[in-house]
């Protein structure tokens, strides 16, 4: 029920990619993950070999064979983009009442797992940098989104063109989230928005296959490249450090650092069987920490 996760199945449909999955619960502990990626608890994770790409952008170029020309966007589309998948992604859960957020809770993981989830997002936002907007405000937010989305949908059939890209399974989540939240949503949307979240929809709809943790590793083993080391100071290839998301959900992962750039952060771990595996994390939005 992840709407990160909607966003990479429909992506992978878009490109009709073949793929198997692990459900995993809706909060942790989730023991195969933890014990391959330690504590970082953002869902989805896409394992590609002995690479798991822990950020929605980085498995989405990991999909196009590694070319960040995939997911770019010039400066009006990633405002955009930015204002979808932080304010108006946070918008969605405050602008529900909280009967359909339960409701839909109950619905999906039943009352015990209902009294879980909330209770672990009320400790997971403790520390968060981010502040929710009110009911009222969130709803404003939202009604723009949708206003801005029909302009921008009234010259082509999806926000990338004649074919959906990355902008438009940024943008699709988080009204993903509020169908299944408020099943009448969609009927206060222009017809032109609710005709593009159906086809978007649509792409995710077929379902991959379910993988043990055997299978995961067998594939690790069968994977032997390496991230290029290149390190620039005050760090070194080989530190140990931790990486953790700087507004919400920031839970901490430890590992030996591989690569450092502008874009990205790679860290190695070695699991109980001996195998080295390789997290990727983007630079920007992660604290990224000396351990001593």
């Amino acid at each position: 029920m992840s709407p990160y996760s909607e966003k990479l199945r429909v992506a992978m449909g878009a490109s009709g990619i073949s793929w198997q999955s692990v459900v995993v619960p809706e909060q942790p502990p989730r023991a195969q993950l933890d014990s391959l990626i330690g504590g970082y608890r953002r869902i989805p994770v896409l394992q590609v070999g002995a690479h798991f790409y822990c950020d929605t952008r980085l498995a989405f170029e990991a999909l196009h064979s590694g070319d960040s020309s995939a997911s770019y966007l010039d400066a009006s589309d990633e405002a955009f983009r930015q204002w979808a998948e932080s304010e108006i992604f946070f918008a969605v859960f405050s602008a529900c009442s909280p009967f359909q957020q339960l409701r839909f809770l109950y619905q999906q993981v039943g009352l015990a797992g209902a009294i879980r989830f909330v209770r672990d997002r009320v400790r997971m936002m403790k520390n968060a940098t981010i502040a929710p907007l009110g009911r009222k405000s969130a709803v404003v937010q939202i009604n723009r989104y949708v206003a801005d989305l029909e302009q921008r949908l009234t010259s082509a059939p999806f926000l990338s063109g004649d074919s959906p890209g990355y902008l438009d399974f940024c943008c699709y989540h988080p009204l993903w989230m509020i169908c299944h939240l408020d099943s009448a949503a969609s009927s206060r949307w222009p017809p032109s928005v609710t005709a593009w979240v159906g086809r978007i929809s649509a792409l995710g709809d077929r379902v991959g296959a379910d993988i043990s943790l055997e299978m995961i590793v067998e594939d690790i083993s069968r994977d032997d490249t390496r991230p290029h080391e290149a390190v620039g100071e005050p760090y070194r290839p080989g530190n140990r450090v931790s990486v953790a998301p700087t507004d919400y959900a920031r839970d901490e992962t430890v590992g030996e650092l591989l690569l450092l750039n502008r874009e990205r952060i790679v860290i190695s771990r070695v699991l109980d069987s001996g195998l080295s595996i390789y997290l990727h994390f983007p630079r920007e939005g992660f604290d990224l920490v000396l351990c001593q």
